[in-house]
C-alpha cells in the first residue's frame, strides 16, 4: 500500500491583514498531501478558506516544501518551526499580526532612597504601551495569573517613551532580549531600574 507523504505549501498573499514589516508580504502556510502545484491550484481557484479567495498571489517555492514526511505529527511540528522562522523574519504569517515592543514607565522616586537618575520599570510587549501600562495599574489577571507588577500597580507614574528603544520586534524572544538589554542600558546610565525579566 502507497502511503501519502504531507508537504508544506507557502503561499504569498494580497494584504489580507496589515503588515508586519511593510516591506514583506502575507503569507499562508499550511499541510498538505497533494501535489503542490495542485493544492496551488485548488486554493487559487477558490477553494480553502474564506478569507483566501481571490488573495493568492503566488507559490512561494523557496519556502515551500514538497513531500517530506508520512508522519502528521511531524508534518504540524515542521509547520510551527516555518511558522516561526517565517515570522522571526517579519512576515505575516496565517493573518497573525503580533508584534512585540519594549516600553519603559516612570515609577515613583519617593519610593526609593537611590532613585539615580530616576525610578523607571522596563517590560516588553505585543500590545500598545497604553494597554500594557493600564493592565499593570489596574493589577489585570487571566487564566495563567497576574499580567502586572506589583511595582507599577502600588508606584507606575507615567509611560516613558522617550526613554524607549522605539524598534519593532517580530517573535517575543528577540523582544525579551532587548528588554534585558534595555534594563542594563538605562542602568549603566544611572537609572535605578525594575523589571527587564
Amino acid at each position: 500500500m502507497n502511503r501519502m507523504s504531507y508537504s508544506l505549501i507557502v503561499l504569498e498573499l494580497e494584504d489580507v491583514v496589515p503588515r508586519r514589516d511593510p516591506s514583506k508580504p502575507n503569507l499562508y502556510v499550511s499541510i498538505t498531501k497533494m501535489p503542490l502545484d495542485s493544492r496551488f491550484a485548488y486554493l487559487a481557484n477558490g477553494g480553502g478558506a474564506d478569507w483566501l479567495v481571490g488573495k493568492i498571489r503566488s507559490l512561494r517555492d523557496d519556502y515551500s516544501v514538497g513531500s517530506f514526511t508520512e508522519d502528521y505529527e511531524c508534518a504540524k511540528s515542521h509547520k510551527s518551526a516555518m511558522i516561526a522562522t517565517l515570522r522571526s523574519e517579519g512576515y505575516t504569517v496565517n493573518r497573525n499580526t503580533d508584534t512585540w515592543i519594549v516600553y519603559v514607565i516612570e515609577l515613583d522616586s519617593n519610593t526609593t532612597n537611590a532613585p539615580g537618575a530616576g525610578h523607571v520599570y522596563v517590560g516588553e510587549t505585543s500590545r500598545t504601551p497604553e494597554e500594557r501600562f493600564k493592565q499593570h495599574r489596574d493589577g489585570a489577571r487571566n487564566k495563567h495569573g497576574r499580567l502586572y507588577a506589583g511595582v507599577v500597580k502600588q508606584h507606575g507614574v507615567r509611560l516613558r517613551p522617550d526613554l524607549a528603544p522605539g524598534t519593532k520586534y517580530f517573535d517575543q524572544a528577540s523582544a525579551k532580549r532587548a528588554e534585558k538589554e534595555h534594563f542594563e542600558l538605562l542602568k549603566s546610565k544611572g537609572f535605578n531600574v525594575k523589571g527587564g525579566h
